[in-house]
């Protein structure tokens, strides 16, 4: 009793000095003569200049942030997501309901206020491509379209007091948290005359992150993190003087705002306020009381979040995981059982023992590690908690047969046994390469004297091993020469079945682009284990048989076997001498298999990947029969007992059970979880975080974690998770602590966020142009040539819709210029939708056209700008030179390469563009390719035919286009296409994201974060590639605002100037002479 009231006593101190200190997590302040509004919960509040008990404004689960005053001080204009997308809004400050100003699905987010109060200052990445970027637009407060303040791009930005300029900071930034970052991606601010659209670049010889502009009499205020930590920085617009104005060391100021001669920013989740002639400081207490139903505890069904099923022994129970608990499923009768109950503590990978007497699972506890837990059946008693010592986690876990021990992989892919009765843990091997961490298994034999696994070697394929409990020793019993994985044991303790390739070829190059095109099958295999069994398949002879097995004693004579002369099982027996001569095919033809395992004796399951098709087809093979048969189809898991006699699977999303011995699913029972769980989201949250914080300083290719002294990163956030009210605030917490990795493709997304409308907003694949106060149709867009599955609404056949027409109305309602299209269009996203339409500005005698709006518009817009870009290269070069646009490193990419490639091998050379290429693989196809020399060609037999030019494609000059929006693949891209020499890079640095992004597991709501694992690195001058750097051009062109406002492309330009001057004369293939080898007979 004293101790609890020890404890009481404790947490009413700790509660009461934060109340003392003001809540924390305050984001986004903006400041008026008077009050200042901020964010705090995805809410925006409002509250006196001097601090105190702030007033909430808004009210919804939605995610509502960046709020700004109207210039009188009586507004207050912020972004929602409210409608399904980000939009922007202006309420009162009094409150009230907020009036919806933007409607357009690409979405936009206020970014402030025009002087004069009349419009918002918002940025979209509306009619963009050919990947979505942000421009700058003003919103009259009254409503209507948009308007463009620039073709430039825009991602925030400023007014000059009078209106005459602004301050644009142009980027949106991949990972806006990345501390130190010095990529491509951080441009200058951009001080723009909004007349004449002339830029001055603010100047930023380092490379820093420069955001968040403000624009104060003469200064222009932003924050730098030019000493490696963002401070307030300022520009004097009459001088061009820089100077630092906060000079912090440790947390970053986050955002900032200001008044007449006041700043007010965010630091370590409170608000500041900076008077700038007194240079003094203050940190605003300010308290936030407030219902916020989003983050309490409630019980919730975790159903669809059930993973990592494990069937009892007699297919009685499935114990499964969902949301970090621990959940037992009967099969037919009984209640579903929550054994574990905890929303602060992550339960991991449950596994049923093979007697069904017990359950193993990780989990977390004790907040330092995993341990493995193993509890009784119904997980009312814990039985042990068993360190793992160096592992952090593990996958895979497998129980011995004879349940005395428990195999895993762990987190840096060693292969761990743990003795259940001593507690000690073996590592029996190490795998090849850290991405084999969630593909190793471990499988016992029947016996629990052997385990199999397959490893990686230095040819990065894969062999089969086997285990010794008794000698401890690994041995290979498969050929390097193939890639063999997925052993499993046959009960029938004769056999081990194993999938092989011999055609991987390329596909071992992982990395590589080259590996798409890679299209390896797999064949299944089956060892005999002991030499002195017959092949499984020797040739059959029907015979007679004695009906009494005979055999002659030491005189000669025949006597009858008796049972006492048998042999007794002496278990499982492997014979390593010519064990490749006993590895044998199975009749089953080469597939795409992904796994094969045993089911009761002489039968194995084999699962195969079909193309187009939804989950895998599961094939039974019989050892006996010789014969496979289609057992089911859409499988996406698959789970079966020890004793082989259990199938659990997913099939299409729901749980079925069968059993093994079936020909076939159509007798599975359905299993239908319900899986409760009392959910206390602050405890859940707090759990996160301090699983988060360990998943990076684990799984982080460098130890040193870059040098950041990961211990004060935790005492940095860990404070702020107190005052986590709704699910964003945690998101933001992750982004600041992965941003302190200081490396790219650290990024946070997914969780379990309250649910908002979804965005139904209409797009009709079209330009418009307000002219003679209405709509009319600028351009459409068209699917262009070849290109299955793009669709333009008003490009349908049958429609009389053309260019230059006007739209006077939709679905019955009268639409003038004064309108917001895209309000009209909110809720027609694919529905049949009437546009009224005329080829004159009137509404009478307009005709109507029904269509179906798309939800995007983006792909249409995409090949639309590839193929102006390729007319505009065509016409520069007077025919003589192609364009191909690479998106990405991967599939797109890949597609999109080889399409526009070798269908403008006519030409003399290329402009290659990898602007705003995504990323995905390492790139060796495409540049191999294009740095091929001619070598060959074949005579044409028709008339004046051309001869054929070996090797294919295009035998010629060629420059990369690259930009700030490249990045990942996209770095590597432009890196080897300079070291392969194969022409000049041309455009803007790269982003300088250079890393292997690697999701290893989620958060228990589902939240996805990744921790690099793997660099790139240039073994020849042993040097790291592009990371946090980007690749430079050769030649740098800047898009300039003048030249994008004119729809011309600089960098495209100077590309095909460059290469005209390569080209020279027209080189023409001519066939030599004849051989004349008959002449004279």
């Amino acid at each position: 009793m004293k101790k609890k009231i020890i404890h009481l006593l404790t947490c009413f101190f700790l509660s009461h000095l934060c109340y003392g200190q003001g809540t924390r997590l305050l984001r986004d302040p903006d400041l008026s003569q008077s009050h200042i509004t901020f964010t705090y919960a995805s809410d925006v509040w409002i509250v006196k200049k001097s601090g105190g008990l702030a007033k909430r404004i808004t009210s919804t689960p939605a995610i509502e942030k960046t709020p700004y005053f109207s210039p009188d001080g009586k507004w207050i204009a912020f972004t929602s997501n409210r409608s399904g997308k980000n939009n922007a809004f202006i309420v009162s400050v009094a409150g009230g309901t907020p009036k919806q100003l933007t409607w357009h699905p690409s979405g936009s987010e206020v970014r402030g206020w025009t002087p004069d109060g009349k419009s918002l200052l918002i940025a979209s990445n509306r009619n963009t491509a050919p990947s979505p970027y942000n421009r700058l637009y003003t919103v009259s407060v009254k409503g209507g379209l948009p308007k463009l303040v620039s073709s430039q791009w825009g991602y925030d930005g400023d007014y000059s007091p009078d209106g005459s300029q602004m301050i644009i900071d142009k980027m949106n930034r991949w990972d806006v948290e990345w501390r130190a970052y010095r990529g491509g991606q951080n441009t200058p601010l951009i001080l723009m005359d909004l007349e004449t659209q002339e830029e001055t670049l603010l100047p930023n010889k380092e490379s820093s992150t420069d955001i968040k502009p403000l624009w104060l009499n003469n200064n222009i205020y932003f924050l730098s993190d030019r000493d490696l930590v963002a401070n307030v920085w300022s520009f004097d617009t009459n001088t061009s003087q820089l100077n630092q104005i906060t000079k912090f060391k440790g947390s970053d100021v986050k955002n900032i705002a200001g008044y007449n001669n006041t700043l007010i920013y965010e630091r370590d989740g409170y608000l500041h306020t900076l008077d700038l002639s007194s240079g003094k400081t203050t940190q605003l207490v300010i308290h936030v009381i407030g219902d916020f139903p989003w983050a309490e505890t409630r019980w919730e069904n975790v159903s669809s979040r059930a993973e990592s099923a494990s069937l009892s022994p007699n297919g009685k129970r499935v114990i499964m995981e969902a949301r970090g608990d621990i959940f037992t499923v009967p099969i037919e009768f009984g209640d579903t059982r929550n054994i574990t109950n905890t929303s602060g503590i992550a339960d991991r990978r449950p596994t049923w023992s093979p007697k069904g007497d017990k359950i193993a699972w990780f989990s977390d506890e004790n907040r330092k590690n995993y341990q493995l837990f193993i509890s009784n059946q119904e997980g009312t008693k814990i039985i042990d908690k068993i360190d793992i010592g160096v592992s952090k986690l593990g996958w895979n876990p497998s129980w011995s047969p004879d349940g005395n021990h428990i195999a895993f992989v762990d987190d840096d892919v060693r292969l761990r046994i743990v003795d259940l009765n001593t507690k000690k843990i073996e590592t029996i091997d190490v795998g090849g390469t850290n991405l084999e961490r969630r593909s190793i298994e471990i499988k016992w034999s029947p016996d629990s004297n052997w385990i199999a696994y397959a490893k990686s070697g230095d040819n990065m394929l894969r062999q089969i091993y086997l285990w010794s409990t008794e000698t401890k020793k690994s041995t290979a019993i498969t050929d390097p020469f193939a890639d063999s994985f997925s052993p499993t044991w046959d009960l029938n303790k004769k056999q081990l079945y194993f999938l092989a390739s011999t055609n991987i070829a390329l596909g071992s190059g992982w990395a590589n682009t080259s590996s798409m095109m890679a299209n390896e099958t797999y064949a299944a295999y089956v060892v005999n284990l002991s030499s002195k069994d017959s092949s499984p398949f020797k040739p059959k002879s029907d015979e007679e048989s004695l009906k009494e097995a005979t055999k002659k004693d030491e005189k000669g004579t025949e006597k009858k076997e008796k049972a006492s002369d048998k042999k007794i099982d002496a278990g499982l027996k492997i014979d390593f001498e010519n064990i490749g001569r006993r590895t044998l095919a199975l009749p089953v033809p080469s597939r795409n298999y992904r796994f094969i395992k045993a089911g009761a004796a002489n039968t194995a399951f084999l699962g195969e990947r079909i193309p187009n098709s939804r989950g895998l087809t599961i094939h039974k093979f019989d050892l006996k029969k010789q014969k496979s048969k289609e057992f089911t189809s859409g499988a996406s898991g698959t789970f079966i007992t020890a004793n082989g006699k259990h199938m659990l699977l997913r099939i299409r999303g729901s749980w079925k059970l069968v059993k093994t011995s079936g020909s076939n699913t159509k007798a599975a029972k359905s299993i239908k979880p319900n899986l409760q769980m009392k959910l206390n989201r602050s405890a859940e949250w707090d759990q996160m975080f301090e699983e988060a914080w360990r998943y990076e300083r684990d799984y982080f290719y460098d130890p040193n974690i870059h040098g950041r002294n990961w211990n004060k990163v935790y005492k940095r956030y860990a404070p702020l998770v107190p005052f986590v009210k709704h699910r964003a605030d945690l998101t933001y917490i992750f982004d600041q602590m992965n941003g302190e990795l200081s490396v790219g493709h650290s990024f946070v997304g997914g969780g379990d966020y309250p649910k908002v409308t979804r965005n139904q907003g209409g797009l009709l694949g079209a330009d418009f142009i307000l002219e003679d106060g209405r709509y009319r149709i600028g351009r459409i867009f068209t699917s262009e040539n070849w290109n299955p599955g793009l669709y333009g609404p008003l490009d349908a056949p049958g429609l009389n819709i053309k260019k230059g027409n006007y739209i006077v109305g939709i679905n019955n309602k009268e639409l003038r210029s004064g309108d917001n299209i895209f309000e009209f269009l909110d809720g027609t996203s694919g529905k049949q939708t009437v546009l009224h339409i005329n080829s004159t500005p009137d509404f009478k005698g307009h005709w109507t056209e029904i269509v179906k709006p798309l939800r995007s518009e983006n792909s249409l817009r995409q090949r639309s700008w590839v193929e102006d870009n390729r007319r505009r290269v065509e016409q520069l070069s007077n025919g003589r030179l192609g364009y191909i646009w690479v998106p990405n490193t991967s599939g797109p990419g890949f597609v999109s390469f080889n399409r526009y490639y070798f269908a403008q091998q006519d030409k003399e050379g290329a402009v290659i563009d990898e602007r705003f290429n995504g990323g995905g693989l390492l790139d060796d196809y495409m540049v191999d390719l294009m740095t091929r020399d001619l070598r060959a060609a074949l005579t044409n037999e028709v008339p004046n035919g051309t001869p054929m030019r070996l090797p294919a494609g295009i035998i010629g000059p060629k420059v990369l286009l690259i930009n700030e929006k490249a990045g990942s693949g996209g770095d590597f891209f432009p890196w080897v296409f300079r070291q392969q020499k194969a022409g000049k890079l041309i455009g803007m640095r790269t982003w300088g994201g250079l890393v292997k992004s690697s999701t290893h597991y989620l958060m228990i709501d589902g939240c996805r974060l990744t921790s690099p694992d793997n660099a790139v690195f240039d073994p020849i001058h042993n040097k790291f590639i592009a990371e946090n750097e980007g690749v430079a051009p050769d030649i740098e062109v800047r898009q300039d605002a003048n030249s994008l406002n004119k729809g011309e492309d600089p960098q495209l330009e100077r590309g095909v100037l460059e290469l005209m001057k390569q080209l020279g004369a027209k080189k023409e293939i001519i066939v030599p002479p004849f051989n004349k080898p008959a002449k004279g007979n």
